[in-house]
């Protein structure tokens, strides 16, 4: 077991100190995401797009393609139950816009913040240190699963370029449960480094303190999302 591996804090040395506080970013992005949740017409829907649109340069287009595969199996799926085809074509293209806003507003905001970033918010938000630690050891073991399935598929990729029928699916089962085990017992030795570090209070954290900026960034998101509120109902 290696610090470099399962501690959770990350050095500090590349953030700016001229950068916003990571509790005002995720404030921030909670309010966007509750506001844009909320948004059912063309109105709302057009003033919540104005932030995507500023944060879109930095989203890669494959990203936003996988993102859209599952919205277009979401829509044709409403389309085909709701009661009117077009009424449920229409609530599947609402609900397709809305996940496209909040994953580009995500992307942009909350996911560079990092684990030390996500640690940081959740120390100013008062969040039960416990819970703190379980939270980024979640995700940690999230990017387990994700990495050990990306490298197995470039190693059938790289081996069975040609494979298809009953032994995709083999391989596919094979995959999976291999990526269980291992994703487990990375997740125990997590477990185990948090118990050599003297437990959940092993994970001491200074956090940087509120600036104005951050007071008014936390401002400017509520008067956006009232704005987009208020056009909800125009």
């Amino acid at each position: 077991m290696t610090r470099d591996i399962y501690a959770l804090e990350l050095p500090r040395e590349n953030v700016s100190e001229n950068a916003l506080n990571p509790s005002a970013i995720l404030i921030s992005s909670i309010i966007y995401v509750i506001s844009v949740t909320s948004s059912s017409n063309i109105y709302s829907l057009f003033t919540a797009s104005i932030l995507p649109a500023i944060f879109i340069k930095r989203i890669t287009p494959s990203a936003l393609e996988k993102i859209n595969v599952i919205n277009a199996v979401m829509l044709l799926t409403l389309a085909l139950t709701w009661p009117d085809f077009y009424a449920g074509l229409i609530k599947g293209v609402i609900i397709a816009l809305r996940v496209n806003m909040i994953y580009v507003a995500f992307s942009a905001m909350v996911y560079p913040l990092g684990v030390t970033g996500m640690y940081e918010a959740l120390s100013g938000l008062g969040v039960p240190e416990k819970l703190r630690v379980m939270i980024l050891l979640t995700l940690r073991g999230i990017n387990i699963l994700r990495e050990r399935y990306e490298t197995s598929i470039i190693s059938v990729r790289l081996r069975a370029p040609e494979i298809n029928g009953l032994m995709r699916l083999k391989i596919f089962a094979y995959m999976a449960g291999n990526i269980i085990l291992q994703s487990s017992l990375r997740s125990e030795n997590m477990m185990k480094a948090v118990k050599c570090r003297g437990g959940f209070g092993g994970f001491r954290y200074e956090t940087a303190g509120i600036k104005m900026r951050d007071i008014f960034c936390v401002i400017g998101f509520c008067a956006y999302g009232i704005i987009i509120a208020v056009m909800n109902y125009a």
